[in-house]
């Protein structure tokens, strides 16, 4: 079936400015009607813009969506793959916030343990790490090594998690007065090695350490922006990630 811009629009649900708009910027081109050159949009039209639609209910930006439909065949899957990661990931977190809830409500807050309280704000913090450095973390230790560390995190106790927390912030401390240093055979220096040892050894599975993984994450500290962003947000200081990888680097040799 053919359709002009105006029923295409109505059948779509969008406005005809932003079917031309879309053919501006290359997404949806139609045809032309040989008689009087108006816009027409064949099946083929309508498909793609079936799959334009529902790739914006993720919020994908539309240069996004063109390199994705112009792109390979696979280019498509992988991402839709992902993306059904993160909404899972998130359909997850729904459901313990609203089993949470449920508890709240039958047990009241008083009589609820502590690890019925917290259990969602640990999955929101799975979540919130999966969102910024989900995919370049599974990239480097595969899906089993990182669905392996989330669920130990879940099972953390609320001391554990609080002794996380402490540890993380201890690392952030002991690391600022040391970025830019070069002299890393200091006890300050050994000291911070050891608290980033230990931080790994709680959060990852217990066979993934070692020191060639030690490196290789902090190895990302340096070429990921949103790691290296992290240490300087914490430490206030630029230059952070690169001292603290080079810390590393001279412990595990």
């Amino acid at each position: 079936m053919i359709y002009s811009t105006k029923q295409l629009a109505n059948l779509a649900g969008v406005t005809v400015r932003t079917l031309r708009y879309y053919d501006k910027i290359g997404l949806l081109q139609p045809h032309r009607n040989p008689l009087n050159q108006y816009r027409v949009y064949t099946q083929t039209e309508v498909n793609r813009l079936q799959v334009i639609r529902f790739l914006q209910l993720f919020e994908m930006p539309l240069a996004t969506i063109k390199n994705l439909l112009d792109g390979p065949t696979d280019q498509l899957t992988v991402a839709l793959t992902r993306q059904r990661k993160q909404i899972m990931a998130k359909r997850d977190q729904l459901s313990l916030l609203l089993q949470t809830l449920d508890q709240t409500l039958e047990k009241g807050v008083d009589t609820m343990t502590d690890d019925e309280k917290f259990a969602a704000f640990k999955e929101q913090a799975i979540n919130n790490n999966e969102q910024t450095f989900g995919k370049k973390i599974r990239e480097q230790y595969g899906e089993d090594i990182v669905n392996a560390s989330n669920e130990k995190f879940r099972k953390m106790s609320q001391a554990q998690v609080a002794k996380l927390t402490t540890l993380q912030q201890k690392i952030l401390d002991e690391l600022k007065p040391l970025v830019g240093t070069t002299d890393f055979n200091t006890p300050e220096a050994k000291h911070l090695f050891k608290l980033h040892k230990q931080f790994l050894q709680l959060t990852w599975p217990s066979e993934q350490y070692s020191p060639k993984a030690h490196r290789g994450l902090a190895a990302m500290y340096v070429s990921d922006p949103r790691f290296s962003k992290y240490y300087e947000d914490g430490t206030g200081k630029k230059g952070a990630a690169e001292t603290l990888n080079a810390i590393i680097r001279h412990y595990t040799r």
